[in-house]
């Protein structure tokens, strides 16, 4: 996949949960919401920050920048960042989940068109797949916590 094809699909993954959280009738607006509890005893700032830090996670990786002081093991990595943002307040839960997801755009961005060659299949291994399919996995467990179904897997036309 080269850059532009990873940064459409990123765009297309969080207008998707953007959708979602719309058909739930939740908003990243409300304070309210944010504060919710909607799936996996999270609330939803808690969820926002979770995908957050795994876009800083993996933007650091195509950036070069010093990693986060997380372990790397996956699980152990998401018990770190639920400990540290537990109980986040709005505002900063707003603010991670835009300025993370900014960061990762910038670091993907700055690649090449056809993307890393010092780094071949960066931007189709399991660390940046892991960004796009976060997106997807949050979004079952809040449709789940609602009784819906979970979506249909995310492919196909391209959600602005």
């Amino acid at each position: 996949m080269d850059r532009d094809a990873y940064l459409l699909k990123l765009r297309d993954r969080r207008a998707r949960f953007t959708l979602v959280l719309t058909e739930l009738g939740l908003s990243l607006d409300r304070d309210a919401d944010l504060k919710r509890q909607v799936g996996g005893g999270w609330t939803l700032g808690e969820h926002l920050v979770h995908v957050a830090a795994w876009e800083r996670r993996y933007g650091r990786v195509v950036s070069g920048a010093p990693k986060l002081l997380h372990p790397s093991n996956w699980q152990k990595f998401n018990d770190a960042v639920y400990a540290e943002w537990r109980g986040v307040s709005p505002t900063r839960a707003r603010t991670e989940y835009a300025d993370a997801h900014r960061e990762l755009v910038a670091a993907v961005a700055a690649l090449s068109p056809e993307g890393d060659p010092a780094r071949p299949g960066l931007l189709d291994g399991w660390d940046l797949s892991a960004v796009l399919s976060h997106y997807r996995e949050h979004a079952k467990i809040l449709l789940l916590n609602a009784g819906k179904p979970k979506p249909p897997v995310w492919r196909g036309r391209v959600v602005e």
